[in-house]
Parts: C-alpha cells; sequence; structure tokens
C-alpha cells in the first residue's frame, strides 16, 4: 500500500490547524495578507511609527485590523490616520487570538514570499542600526540643532516631521537641543 495515501488527510489535517493557529496570531488574517503588524508593547508605547502611516497611503492597503482588548486611545493617531486616508478599519475580539499583535495592515493581494519580516523593528532598535542616539525617541516634537536634525533627516528620513529644527528665536529663549544636552550630560 502507498504511504502517500495514508499521509494526505494527515497532511490536509496538520495545515487546517496550521493556517486556524495562523490566522489567530494575526487577527484573523492569513500571514501571506499580511503587511505589517506591531506589538501591543510597541501600540503602547506612545510612538507612532511612521512606516504604518506611510504603507496605509498605499493603494495595495485594503484595511487596518486592531485589536480591541488594547485601548482605542493608544490606537487613535492610526485610527486618525485611516479616516484622514479614507482605509478601512476594524477591531478584532482578542478571545482567540494568540501572541501579541496588536494591529495589522492587510493587502490587497497575497505576498508570494511568507519568509518576509512582517513585525516592525522596534525604534530603539532601528535608530540604533542606523547609529543615532536612542534620546531622538525619548523626545520625539522636540527642536533639535541643524548637525542632530540634519543627522536625522540623513538616517531615518520618514521621521523628520517628527521633530522641527531649533530657531534663533528659539536659541535666545534659552531653548536647546535635547540630543546635544544628553551627550554632555554623559561626557
Amino acid at each position: 500500500m502507498d504511504n502517500n495515501v495514508i499521509d494526505k488527510p494527515n497532511a490536509a489535517k496538520l495545515n487546517f490547524l496550521k493556517a486556524t493557529a495562523e490566522r489567530s496570531f494575526y487577527l484573523d488574517e492569513f500571514k501571506e495578507n499580511i503587511i505589517l503588524a506591531l506589538t501591543e508593547k510597541q501600540i503602547l508605547s506612545g510612538i507612532i511609527y511612521q512606516e504604518v502611516i506611510e504603507e496605509m497611503k498605499k493603494e495595495t492597503t485594503a484595511k487596518m485590523k486592531m485589536r480591541r482588548d488594547i485601548s482605542l486611545k493608544a490606537f487613535q493617531p492610526y485610527i486618525m490616520a485611516a479616516e484622514k486616508i479614507g482605509l478601512q478599519y476594524t477591531l478584532v475580539d482578542a478571545l482567540d487570538t494568540q501572541g501579541d499583535i496588536g494591529l495589522v495592515l492587510v493587502s490587497k493581494e497575497a505576498f508570494d514570499d511568507n519568509n518576509r519580516k512582517i513585525v516592525i523593528d522596534d525604534l530603539e532598535e532601528k535608530f540604533e542600526k542606523v547609529g543615532l542616539n536612542k534620546e531622538y525617541i525619548r523626545k520625539l516634537g522636540s527642536k533639535l540643532c541643524k548637525k542632530h536634525y540634519r543627522l536625522l533627516v540623513e538616517k531615518m528620513p520618514t521621521y523628520k516631521n517628527q521633530f522641527e529644527e531649533l530657531t534663533l528665536l528659539d536659541r535666545l529663549f534659552g531653548k536647546e537641543c535635547p540630543i546635544c544636552k544628553k551627550e554632555r550630560e554623559k561626557n
């Protein structure tokens, strides 16, 4: 008797269980449909991941899904961006979800590459990889000196809108670059 005949029903069951587990991990979506994802920790950090906003604007993005057990306030920047763009978004009950995925962007068409990285790296890791001080993350929305603003624009251009450059008037009123201040304290 052929061993493949016996294995086919078991293989089908295994594939079904694998697909079901995958869907519960990615907020009731198949992995091949996910463009990117954020973890619960990343969402609750209060940092707005610009990659998500940029990906929302693309025509290939179908919708955004978020876990219902995470505060809506944490999702507010993403919800506002989705409404501005006209992107559909939904909340998913976390009763049968697994893992720590809190937000996913779903593509209109499936991806062929199942080995691609879906969960976005933490910002601290990203800033360190490009050689920028972690202090940038803690000071989102701050004004930076010309040197540090230029470094940011060169190495992490998607985050340049999160900062402004210090003006002469700011300096006259005693404002200083938080990155320079941190570097002085370190030395």
